[in-house]
């Protein structure tokens, strides 16, 4: 093999020079075909061979622009060499030289696809020849260059959509999903993109259904929408609350399209509901605060004045009696003043180790006769552990709930005053951002009175906020309580539906001094969390608070469980159709189909399933957990640590898992 010097011409076929491979066994008839090239004004490089070995060494250590080749090279043929190209894997262009090759040998060439053949005679056309392969073969290996960049491109977005946080999907305009990816599925409970074809955007995902008409007509009117925030519902009944942007897209053959992307905000609006009534609270008690501390000044005024003009009056006694009236009303103010102060934590507290139980006990018979004959009262302690508090306080904080259930239940009731103590772990204070981990004194009382909605319940604790007749009371009871329980460190969580009564639960922060009333059984508040929660069985959730629906259905999907989520009895019913759950989470008080019926519709389908009643309601442990076989009964409020342990307990009763003082059997 031997290499011949270029020649150089300023007409190039591209910026490098082109490197020919001659494969030619006559030093004569090689030199005759380089002359014409360089004739011709190309810039060459060329490798010229004889032998079968030669050319092999030739193809395997560089790369050539183009290889022309004899026909007959030495018992060697140029046929043979397309073969070794071919089997080489190379796709160099072959041009054949010959000047006697007869038409079937020719026809082989084709076949075996030689870029083109040449007779020696016709040596002139090969420049022209030589160049075109070679610009072909650059244009091909361009072309290549650009589909892989082109395939790495589109790859490389396949991955950020597939992998995206956010959900990411294209409808048609009837509202059929064309595509959704992983994320997507995911926010909608689905399992793959052919069973979210059978949905219709606007009729079975949008909760309001002419919301999604307007979205969609505002999209193909100025072909975006940006952060349009709304509800969708799940595969398994929950809903989502979400924020979504759209974009019109017409495409060619297709028909147009919408581009979405959606990203779930339903945990965040979440905390931020909760955010905003902190917040609200502690510019009310703010305000509070510094009226109640001025007013003090104005009402030890009016005290004072009322005082002496009732000494100095006293031989006149209607103008006397007149300055009392006035100090009983400076006195009622001055009361007033006190439980501003308490609601917005201004007052010093006398705090020292007490016992929640000692308070209660010494509270009870005072409590037993305000409350009334007609109210059934029942009190459960249990041991606990001693709190760091203001025992005067604490009193009035158990004397405004006790008031407040008595007044709940104007034709009688049932009055319960329980306590207890509970761990609150990160868990439960990742849902309840007012609520810090920690161990827990809870002081629990509930009543079978009119309960309140949704809208009551989140203004009960605001100053001034009554529900009573005007003149029947003042709006500061639950007030105070609120205040006093802050001032604490604790917090209060209420449970309460419309005419099933209700459940205030105040958590104080215990503290670990010794005390010799507290058991070994005690003990078990403070088991840490099994690190066994795990499962991938499918959960029935009927809950009727969205919060907590929402709270239980993520914390399950987290531990790996498949959730199929229910407002009510009837969309729990509807979503076993065609699923067959493992285990069902049902509140006892829901609209349209209770806990209680619900499980016994579903036990006629799936006689073994177990069954976890949930309520905030100590009644409820009786009423409906006790009634039927295999049933278990949960607290209000639980942690989901509580909730996925008391899952696996029921579930797999032969792993040990630790027990927890949220849950207790019911059946």
């Amino acid at each position: 093999m031997k290499s011949i010097g270029a020649g150089k011409s300023a007409s190039n076929v591209s910026e490098r020079p082109v490197k020919v491979l001659l494969l030619e066994e006559s030093l004569a008839g090689s030199q005759e075909i380089l002359q014409k090239l360089r004739t011709a004004g190309l810039t060459i490089e060329p490798t010229v061979v004889a032998t079968k070995g030669e050319f092999r060494e030739a193809i395997q250590s560089q790369d050539f622009s183009v290889i022309v080749s004899a026909h007959r090279v030495k018992e060697w043929s140029g046929l043979e060499a397309l073969s070794e190209i071919h089997e080489a894997g190379k796709l160099t262009p072959f041009i054949l030289v010959d000047g006697e090759l007869g038409d079937e040998e020719t026809a082989e060439y084709l076949r075996q696809g030689v870029n083109d053949c040449v007779l020696r005679e016709q040596l002139v056309r090969l420049p022209l020849i030589v160049k075109r392969a070679v610009e072909e073969k650059q244009l091909r290996e361009a072309n290549a260059e650009a589909r892989r960049a082109l395939e790495e491109s589109e790859k490389r977005n396949r991955e950020l959509i597939e992998n995206s946080v956010y959900g990411v999907f294209r409808i048609g305009l009837d509202g059929s999903f064309v595509f959704a990816n992983k994320a997507m599925l995911e926010i909608l409970a689905c399992t793959s993109l052919e069973a979210l074809k059978t949905s219709r955007l606007s009729t079975d995902i949008f909760r309001f259904p002419e919301q999604c008409a307007k979205l969609v007509a505002s999209c193909r009117k100025d072909g975006l929408v940006h952060s349009a925030e709304t509800e969708w519902r799940r595969k398994d009944g929950g809903l989502v609350s979400i924020k979504l942007h759209l974009r019109y897209l017409s495409l060619p053959g297709a028909g147009d399209q919408m581009e979405g992307i959606v990203e779930d905000v339903t945990e965040l609006r979440s905390l931020e509901r909760q955010l905003l009534q902190a917040q609200k609270f502690e510019t009310i008690g703010q305000l509070a605060g510094g009226v109640a501390h001025d007013f003090n000044n104005v009402v030890g005024a009016i005290l004072g004045w009322a005082e002496l003009g009732y000494d100095e009056s006293l031989s006149f006694p209607r103008i006397a009696e007149r300055f009392l009236r006035i100090r009983e009303q400076a006195d009622r103010a001055a009361s007033l003043t006190r439980e501003l102060l308490a609601f917005a934590r201004c007052q010093e507290l006398q705090s020292r180790p007490v016992d929640l139980n000692t308070i209660l006990q010494n509270l009870s018979s005072f409590l037993d006769k305000v409350i009334g004959k007609d109210i059934e009262m029942k009190v459960v302690p249990r041991m606990l552990r001693p709190i760091q508090a203001d025992p005067v306080q604490i009193e009035q904080v158990m004397m405004n709930l006790c008031l407040n259930a008595r007044d709940a239940m104007p034709e009688g009731g049932r009055l319960i005053i329980e306590t207890e103590m509970e761990q609150i772990d990160d868990s439960f204070c990742r849902y309840y951002s007012y609520a810090t981990p920690g161990l827990y004194a809870v002081l629990s009382v509930s009543d079978t009175g009119i309960g309140m909605a949704q809208e009551i319940r989140e203004r009960i604790f605001e100053p001034f906020f009554t529900t009573k007749e005007r003149g029947a009371g003042s709006g500061m009871g639950l007030a105070t309580t609120y205040g006093i329980v802050k001032q604490h460190g604790g917090f209060i969580h209420v449970y309460s539906e419309p005419w099933q009564g209700s459940l205030f639960r105040v958590y104080l922060p215990a503290i670990h001094a010794p005390n010799p009333n507290v058991t070994e059984s005690l003990k078990e508040a403070e088991v840490p969390r099994s690190a066994n929660l795990d499962g991938t069985e499918t959960i029935l959730l009927a809950e009727d608070h969205d919060s907590i629906r929402e709270m239980v259905r993520q914390w399950l999907l987290n531990l790996g469980y498949r959730v199929l989520s229910a407002a009510n009895g009837e969309e729990a019913a509807k979503l076993c159709e065609q699923e067959t759950p493992a285990l069902a989470i049902l509140d006892v008080v829901m609209p349209r189909k209770g806990g209680a019926v619900t499980a016994m519709e579903l036990r006629r389908r799936f006689p073994d399933l177990p069954v976890v009643f949930t309520s905030g309601y100590a009644e409820s442990r009786t009423a409906a957990a006790s009634q039927l076989a295999n049933s278990h009964y949960l607290q209000k409020p639980y942690s989901p640590t509580a909730l996925a342990r008391f899952i696996r307990k029921i579930i797999a009763p032969e792993a040990p898992l630790e027990s927890s003082c949220d849950a207790a059997d019911g059946g």
